[in-house]
């Protein structure tokens, strides 16, 4: 099974790497369903800076490997009844 989306990310312009967004979640946003999410996902609006910020759109395919993976965790673990 595949699953296809689209995702906008910001990039700085100068080297092109990604940056992330810290968010109210406690975490790094790196994905934004829109151009428009991305520029506004600072609180204060550093990304609208179009100098400094770029906005890349990116198509992603996700494709299942493995819908139930085993890891060492799993030894602990009883079924539950």
């Amino acid at each position: 099974m595949t699953d296809t989306k689209i995702i906008y990310r910001i990039l700085d312009a100068k080297s092109g790497e990604m940056v992330g967004s810290y968010s109210r979640a406690y975490h790094d946003e790196s994905e934004f369903p829109t151009a428009e999410a991305a520029r506004n996902a600072n609180v204060h609006g550093i990304f609208r800076n179009r100098y400094k910020y770029r906005i890349a759109k990116y198509r992603v395919t996700y494709e299942l490997l493995d819908g139930d993976v085993k890891d060492d965790s799993d030894a602990c673990t009883t079924p539950l009844q």
